[in-house]
């Protein structure tokens, strides 16, 4: 029965998004309405959650400033985790995500549609040219970026240490860090498995910290005392 309905999930996801592709490429990219993107993109996500029977238990996201650029951080649990975050987030961040995902079929046109910034783990250089394109998005089109700082997904469901990569974006943007944490995902979908199962992901927003008085060679003690604060009472998946 999973299977089925993972397959009826992403077949209408296909369809939608075959559907979508051409008004999303017309009126987003001719006409720059990136909203209509974002709007889209959250249609076929929730659809396709539904339909996999995922459902988001969704707190502290009310007590959030959004009207101001900021770096969202969150654990990675799964493969779940991005559109996850798209469909809950009241605004329309960019990602930085692995370059890996540009060669998915219409979505990577979808993402660098957006003006996702791609990352090439493979390289130093390029990872730097990266996030120094993300500090200028951040800065010139007043984006808010989506982070995951351990860099790749959970094997275990244990969040593994923050790199310091994504705060360094929001130290040099100027902006403010907010802290999400995701539960749940992992024994949904844990890396390896193809098939979603059903079940329910809690997504909790914490108070976003500001970094101005952060120097940069002291990102790292910042970096370690907020994922003790935040991630280390609830560092693991109950399976």
């Amino acid at each position: 029965m999973r299977l089925l309905r993972n397959i009826l999930a992403f077949l209408i996801a296909f369809l939608l998004i075959l559907l979508l592709f051409i008004p999303v490429v017309i009126i987003s990219g001719l006409f720059k309405k990136d909203q209509f993107l974002f709007s889209q993109a959250r249609r076929v996500i929730r659809i396709t959650l539904k339909l996999l029977g995922v459902l988001t238990e969704v707190r502290g996201q009310a007590a959030v400033d959004f009207s101001v650029p900021q770096v969202v951080i969150c654990n990675h649990l799964s493969n779940l985790d991005g559109p996850l975050l798209i469909a809950a987030l009241p605004i329309n961040p960019r990602v930085l995500i692995k370059i890996e995902a540009r060669k998915i079929p219409l979505v990577g046109w979808v993402m660098k549609l957006a003006d996702f910034v791609f990352v090439d783990r493979s390289s130093p250089q390029r990872r730097q040219e990266a996030l120094a394109a993300a500090i200028e998005k951040i800065k010139v089109k007043r984006y808010s970026f989506l982070v995951f700082p351990e860099g790749t997904r959970s094997k275990d469901g244990r969040i593994q240490d923050f790199k310091k990569g994504s705060f360094l974006i929001a130290l040099r943007a100027g902006v403010p860090v907010l802290p999400v944490r995701i539960r749940g995902s992992h024994r949904l979908m844990p890396p390896g498995q193809k098939t979603v199962s059903r079940g329910t992901v809690e997504i909790e927003f914490f108070p976003r910290r500001e970094l101005p008085g952060v120097a940069e060679n002291e990102l790292q003690e910042f970096v370690q005392g907020l994922q003790q604060e935040i991630y280390a009472d609830k560092n693991h998946e109950n399976h």
